[in-house]
């Protein structure tokens, strides 16, 4: 099957029926591309982000590169999704935090895991800036230690208080990270780390994955077409929602 190339117009010497031919234009492929997607099985949030790509793309285009393309992508309306995060209850991450008992029944690779996510958990940092964080970002003042940097997405300085505990798991790495505060690990192989860490932690009663189609909930299964269970919707995320879901439980302003 032959490809269907897109043409993007340059509106500046159309006329009101050229305008008028060029959204139309736009409207179908609205409407094909997302007929073709759902056609694909994909989801509201999939289709969102799609969609999401591709304003950015034309705002690119318009703003930055002051092309006159017209504002056709704005009729592209994103399908609504909602989805409740997944995080840890105070007292499912107090267990992390102090049962000695449980951390030496994990193996050393899960310890080391687990010391990342109970960290990330507490500060609330996105995993970049997590993984990036320096030793000369942690700034002592006045027997106080915090985390002072800027961050990768969008700039802004934060200063994050740490706690005694936090303050122990990164004097544990301190000879073994070189100039990073905790040890380097993909988040692909420390989603993988939380949700063994939460299976052997016993939270493995079931929580059922809901996804939206068109507007319609949708549950998910596993590959072995079984219910999700809580441990298997761990992953790198769940340590910034706890983190901030924990300050929020604390009265801190949104």
């Amino acid at each position: 099957m032959e490809p269907n190339p897109l043409r993007i117009l340059l509106t500046h010497r159309s006329t009101l029926r050229g305008l008028q031919s060029e959204k139309a234009y736009w409207s179908r492929f609205f409407r094909k591309f997302t007929a073709f997607l759902y056609k694909k099985n994909f989801y509201d949030q999939y289709v969102a982000s799609v969609y999401k790509v591709i304003k950015a793309f034309f705002n690119y285009l318009h703003n930055d590169k002051c092309l006159p393309i017209g504002q056709f992508h704005k009729q592209f309306k994103l399908p609504s999704h909602t989805l409740s995060p997944i995080v840890l209850t105070p007292v499912q991450l107090r267990f992390l935090i102090t049962d000695t008992g449980f951390h030496q029944s994990l193996p050393a690779h899960l310890q080391r895991s687990k010391d990342i996510f109970v960290f990330g958990s507490t500060v609330g940092l996105r995993y970049a800036d997590l993984m990036g964080l320096k030793k000369q970002d942690i700034i002592n003042t006045s027997g106080e230690s915090i985390i002072k940097l800027h961050t990768q997405k969008t700039g802004t300085e934060v200063r994050i208080p740490l706690p005694g505990y936090a303050m122990d798991i990164i004097n544990k790495y301190t000879t073994k990270t070189g100039k990073y505060v905790m040890p380097r690990l993909a988040d692909s192989n420390l989603n993988l780390h939380i949700k063994a860490i939460a299976e052997r932690a016993g939270w493995t009663y079931l929580l059922p994955k809901i996804r939206h189609r068109q507007g319609v909930a949708v549950e998910v299964k596993t590959r072995q077409n079984k219910c999700y269970r809580f441990c298997d919707h761990l992953s790198t995320h769940t340590m910034r929602r706890t983190a901030i879901t924990t300050l929020l439980i604390m009265g801190v302003p949104e």
